[in-house]
């Protein structure tokens, strides 16, 4: 990465900061792009060079905190267990979740399923980047532990998409106080029992319509 792209980089992690304190202090509702950019020591045209407006800050925020909930899981990964590493990714992200429930249940209302699994697209200050949870997957697959048949990154937006879901349901809920873990594991143990290795004696085409079958 050049001198350029690095300080672009920071640029971008600055205004990002800085916005969710502000969105803290103040609600994000009573937060407007210019004080943002003030923080920032930017103009308001310098902010939307990086960013389409505060919504965006938001949801990038939300989706980066959930991505970094994987790096307790990475160790389990490395062991040759993908359920283990995923069951350290939810307890992680529950954790971050019950601790910052305000803020989360503000970004996660806001949240859309591209931005849990559509590739990072490059952007001013975010080159496109591997997804972590990916590289989960394909040490799965060379382990063969889940299903080969799958692209990586395809799996790795399913489980993405089911811990994302499962918090929204859960801080959408009026007055839910149950542990949130529990619910992150059925919800990823439901993708990860679709994917296991077992399941690959199911090959296209074997499995015949009892329709298309003439009786007698």
């Amino acid at each position: 990465m050049g001198l350029r792209d690095e300080k672009q980089r920071r640029q971008r992690q600055t205004i990002i900061k800085n916005a969710i304190a502000l969105f803290r202090a103040g609600g994000f509702e009573g937060v407007r792009v210019r004080e943002i950019a003030r923080a920032c020591h930017l103009s308001d045209a310098t902010f939307f060079n990086y960013f389409k407006n505060k919504e965006a800050v938001l949801r990038e925020w939300a989706a980066a905190e959930l991505d970094a909930s994987l790096e307790p899981g990475k160790s389990a990964a490395e062991a040759g267990s993908l359920r283990r590493a995923v069951r350290a990714w939810a307890a992680e992200w529950a954790r971050r979740v019950e601790a910052d429930r305000p803020m989360m249940a503000e970004a996660w209302s806001r949240v859309r399923l591209g931005d849990l699994v559509l590739p990072v697209t490059e952007a001013r200050g975010r080159a496109p980047r591997p997804s972590k949870a990916a590289e989960l997957i394909r040490t799965a697959q060379r382990a063969e532990l889940v299903r080969g048949d799958f692209e990586p990154e395809i799996l790795a937006g399913l489980i993405r998409t089911a811990l994302a879901g499962a918090v929204a349901q859960w801080l959408a809920a009026p007055g839910a106080s149950g542990r949130l873990e529990p619910l992150l594991v059925r919800a990823t143990d439901l993708v990860l029992d679709g994917a296991r290795k077992r399941n690959e004696r199911v090959s296209p085409g074997s499995v015949r319509n009892p329709r298309s079958q003439k009786k007698g």
